[in-house]
Formats: structure tokens, C-alpha cells, sequence
């Protein structure tokens, strides 16, 4: 019973640790629409999150362990961005989640839309 009691201890403190890594996704985060011309994307924001290869820096790469809320992408990615700016938010978007499937794929793993699937992400 002792031996339960300590991995119950050990299990806690690392979910706690892990958690403690980024902050908590908001209930009206779970799931994020996308307006676009093309059609509206929907992105499993907690299902891609809670997925074993990514952290929250894997998309928010500018978060810090001291940062209490997640700074949205538009913030930085602009859609009139200049060449000196980062990259717009679609192009950052594109870049990101289709390099991430691409890659995943590659590996042998299914992942979700690849290039010139459009349609698959957009939906009208």
C-alpha cells in the first residue's frame, strides 16, 4: 500500500511539473476558429496540445515560464507585416502546422492535412 501511496506522490508531482510548464488552456481556447477567405478553420487546440511530441512551445515560442497568458499569434504575426516583421499570420500558420504534419507523417505517424490539401483545414 506504501509503494501505491509513493507513486501516487511521484505522478502528481510530475503532472504538476508539467502542467506548471505552460499555462492551462481556457475553456474557450479548446477548440479555435480561423476566419479565412479560403473557408474557416477549425484547430483542436486541446487535442493538439495534449499530444505526446508537442509542449506549448512548440507553437508559442515565445512563452515563457514566467508569462501567465499566451500572447495570440496575431500580435506578433500581423497580416500587413512588413519583410522586417515576422512572417504574416497565415504564412507563420502554414509554415508550422504543415511542417508539423509533414514531418509527423514522415515518421510514420498519421497527422492531419499536407500541402495542396486545402479544402481538408478550410471549410466553406
Amino acid at each position: 500500500m506504501r509503494s501505491i501511496v509513493i507513486i501516487f506522490g511521484l505522478l502528481s508531482l510530475y503532472v504538476s511539473s508539467v502542467m506548471a510548464e505552460c499555462v492551462t488552456i481556457p475553456q474557450d481556447k479548446t477548440v479555435i476558429q480561423f476566419e479565412s477567405k479560403l473557408g474557416d478553420v477549425t484547430f483542436a487546440h486541446k487535442k493538439h496540445a495534449d499530444l505526446s511530441i508537442t509542449k506549448c512551445t512548440t507553437c508559442h515560442h515565445k512563452y515563457q515560464p514566467t508569462d501567465t497568458v499566451m500572447i495570440p499569434c496575431r500580435e506578433c504575426h500581423k497580416h500587413n507585416a512588413d519583410k522586417a516583421d515576422p512572417p504574416k499570420t497565415k504564412t507563420a500558420l502554414h509554415t508550422r502546422c504543415i511542417g508539423c504534419h509533414e514531418y509527423t507523417v514522415a515518421s510514420g505517424v498519421q497527422a492531419g492535412p499536407v500541402k495542396k490539401k486545402c479544402r481538408l483545414c478550410h471549410v466553406k
